[in-house]
This record gives C-alpha cells, structure tokens and sequence, in this order.
C-alpha cells in the first residue's frame, strides 16, 4: 500500500466515523421516538379516521399556500385544507401566475380562501418574499381583529401540500408549550410506483424524518418548506420579512428562531405529502438548490454562536447539521470513486479490507466488510418497511441495498452547488406540478395515493441552474 492509499484510507475511517457519530444518535433517538409514539403509519393514520379534529379552542391557524402557476393541482389542496382541517383559515399567495392558480383557489375554496395577489415586477421575486407578502396580511389580520399573537399559528404547504386530516389540531398541541415556536412535519412523496419517486420516499419518510424525530429532544428540528408551523409572536420577534431570500429559505428561519431562543419541534401524528420527481436533469436542478442553500448558511455560524440564550445542544446540532456537506457528501464523493477505481483495477483487495489468506478468512472478512457498508442500511429498509407497510419487506431491503448508487444524486447536486456559489449564481427555478385526479380525504388517500404521477416537469421563469 503507498503511502497515498494510505492517506486515502485514513480519510475514509475519519469520513465513516464522523457520519457515524452524527447520524447514529440521531437514528437512535429517532427510533425510541417513533416507539414510544407507537408511529407505524398505519396506526398513525387510525388515530385521524372518522371526523377530522378541529383547531383547539383559543388557537386561530393561517395557512399560508405561496403560488406561481400552481393550477394543476391548488384546488386539491384547498379541498384538502378545507375537509380535513377545519378551522384553518387558508391564505392563497399567487406570486404573479400566468394561468389561472388565483381563480381555480377562490373558487375551491367558496369564498373562504383569501388571495394576496402579487404583480411584476415584485413578484416572482422567490418564495420568501412571497411568503413575507402573505404574512403582512395575516399580521393585519390578527391586529384588527386583537388575536393573541402567542396563539396564532402559521402554517406553510406547497401548492402541492395535503397533510393527513387532524394534522393542523394535532400540531397545534406542541405549542402548548410556551418554548417552542415552530413545528415541522415529516414528508411523504405520494405515488411511489417508480423507482426515483421511492428513492424521494425512502430519503424523506426513512432517513429524514428518524432524524427529525431524534431532534425533537433537543428542540432542534430541522424546518422544511412544506408542512412547517411557527408562531406568529416567534415571527414578529425574527422580523418583518421573517423569510429570507436564501434558496432555503426554511433551513434560514430555523436558525433565525434558534437565534431568537424559540425551540423547533415535530409530531408522530401527523404529516404532508407532495409530488416527487421522475426526470435525472430536474430532480438534481432541485437538489442543487437545496446544497445551494444549505452550504450557503454556514454564514449564520457566527451569528449562532455569538448570540447568548440558545442552548448549547441547538447550536451543537445546528453547526453539525451545516458542516454535512463539507466533512461527509463533498469528501466522499471523491473517496469513494478513488477506492473503487483502485479496486477495479484489480489491486491489493487486503488493502480494502478483505482478506487474501484461507477461504475461512476471506468470508469472515467480506461479512464483516459487508455489515460496514450495508449494515445502516439494512436497519434503514426494516425501519422503512415498519413505518410505511405497502411494501414487502424485501424491497426494502432491495432498495436500500441500492442506495450507494442513489447517493450519486447527492454527490453531483453538491458539487453543482459548489460551482454556483463561487459562480455567484443564485437563479431560483419553480417546480411545476402533475395534475391529479379529485383528492377524497380519508386513510387510503394516504396510504397508496399512485394516481396521476407518470411524470414531472419543470419551468425556469427565472431560472440560470
């Protein structure tokens, strides 16, 4: 072995090691979370059959649906809204659409849906100003009618967003807690009936949101674009534009309400689903955006450790969580291809780990060789079969065995990410949606939602990625 492969070697183990004590306690955690609260999917929707919960008394809930061109699927997601969370009052923001997003809203709604309409050239100015825009209006709201800004609750869905019934109720309880100031629900990719779109389930409904719930004890919950609730005096205290216009926009309020001493949580019992992507070149147009953004926040370092009041456990997981790009995704990315090239050409396999002596040896050290590698995933696959169940066991485990190939998804979008920023680049591109068939609220609708999601396309109004 040259001293190189060496070098290499050494960097791995670091690499392993440092994924490891990050993402194992949080998968720990996770798990005893999801225990406790007895979170199979199935069970976790029987508590929301029948009659969907209305908002708690006291509590007034705005749901704020930030639009461009969202025609194809607004009007399920305000019939969604309205039958299975009563109480909610929905606040549609049209960003400047070309079709007729605003019209296809009102109407769903019949009169209950308010429209803030945007117009060039201070619209399409990207999610957060169109977010800030609704929220004035909802701060207008809560001053004419004296609401208790403690007790008012903000709630963002993608124009594709449908949380399971009970959903808003069911959150609203965490904020009986006089610390927390913005929840984040787990996300489900609906019609899993292909491969990438399972890949986008598994990443969300398995590796996501394990972690999620492990961050629920140290109040430190990562915020999402999609299902996400803050209280209104949480926002007031960030700001008047309380979103950023970062290309995650999310992840940036999350910190902004660490900084401010608010704790984010999340819930077993509920959650929202969205589309997913079929097509390679969007799907990593969408990703890329999102290291963008995520790699971009490491500026809010400073900021964190510097303000007093933030507890130590936030601002630890906080920092690790924005160094993953740098320590884990960007270095393997290159080890990897490194360590695989040096194995196809048919070097030493004991440089690898494996052993060259007795056959004995030889499979002793590929089993071990193998529960390295594949071994997390492997909990991954029953984890995911346990929560989802609608799908057999062994394509779980099939699946995640394939996961190595999906991180290549991973590996280009950050690295696309890192010629971005130092291109300084900052385009934004909308994600146009699937049209679906009428939604009906109810259990199935959760379990095997597959209609409609052939496909999935994208326009770049003003986009450069």
């Amino acid at each position: 072995m040259t001293s190189f492969d060496a070098v290499v070697r050494s960097i791995a183990v670091v690499i392993f090691f440092i994924t490891m004590a990050y993402n194992g306690p949080l998968i720990l955690m996770g798990v005893l979370f999801a225990r406790r609260a007895d979170g199979s999917l199935g069970k976790q929707l029987a508590l929301r059959e029948g009659s969907p919960i209305v908002v708690p008394a006291g509590w007034s809930v705005f749901v704020l649906i930030p639009c461009l061109n969202e025609a194809k699927v607004i009007e399920n997601t305000v019939r969604c809204l309205l039958d299975g969370q009563p109480g909610v009052r929905i606040v549609v923001i049209d960003d400047g659409s070309d079709d007729h997003t605003a019209d296809l809203a009102e109407a769903a709604g019949s009169g209950s849906v308010a429209v803030v309409r945007r117009s060039l050239p201070q619209a399409r100015r990207g999610k957060g100003a169109a977010l800030n825009a609704g929220l004035r209006y909802i701060r207008g709201r809560a001053e004419t009618e004296g609401l208790d800004r403690g007790r008012v609750l903000v709630c963002v869905l993608d124009g594709d967003g449908q949380m399971t019934p009970g959903a808003v109720a069911c959150t609203a309880e965490l904020f009986e807690q006089p610390q927390v100031g913005g929840a984040q629900l787990a996300v489900r990719i609906r019609g899993r009936d292909t491969v990438a779109l399972r890949f986008q389930d598994i990443e969300f409904w398995a590796l996501s949101a394990l972690s999620q719930f492990g961050r629920v004890a140290m109040g430190a919950v990562s915020m999402g674009g999609n299902g996400q609730f803050t209280r209104l005096s949480a926002l007031d205290e960030v700001g008047e534009r309380p979103w950023s216009d970062s290309l995650t926009e999310d992840l940036d309020l999350g910190i902004s309400l660490a900084v401010a001493g608010w704790t984010v949580s999340s819930t077993m019992g509920a959650f929202v689903s969205q589309q997913g992507l079929n097509d390679a070149r969007r799907l990593l147009r969408q990703r890329t955006r999102w290291f963008q953004g995520h790699m971009s926040a490491m500026a809010r370092l400073p900021e964190l450790w510097s303000t007093s009041g933030i507890k130590l456990t936030v601002r630890a997981e906080l920092t690790g969580y924005l160094f993953m790009p740098y320590l884990i995704t960007l270095p393997w990315s290159i080890i990897q291809q490194y360590l695989l090239l040096r194995l196809a050409c048919g070097h030493n396999p004991g440089q690898f780990g494996l052993a060259t002596g007795p056959v004995w040896q030889q499979i002793l050290s590929g089993v071990g060789l193998y529960a390295l590698t594949f071994g997390c995933f492997v909990v991954w696959a029953v984890l995911y079969w346990r929560r989802t169940g609608d799908q057999p066991l062994w394509k779980s485990v099939a699946y995640l065995h394939a996961q190595p190939l999906w991180m290549y998804v991973a590996f280009i979008a950050a690295w696309r990410a890192v010629w971005r920023i130092l291109s300084r680049r900052r385009g934004w591109t909308k994600t146009e949606r699937v049209e679906e068939g009428p939604v009906t609220v109810t259990t199935s609708t959760y379990m095997n939602s597959s209609a409609g999601y052939s496909r999935s396309i994208e326009t770049a109004p003003a986009a450069d990625l």
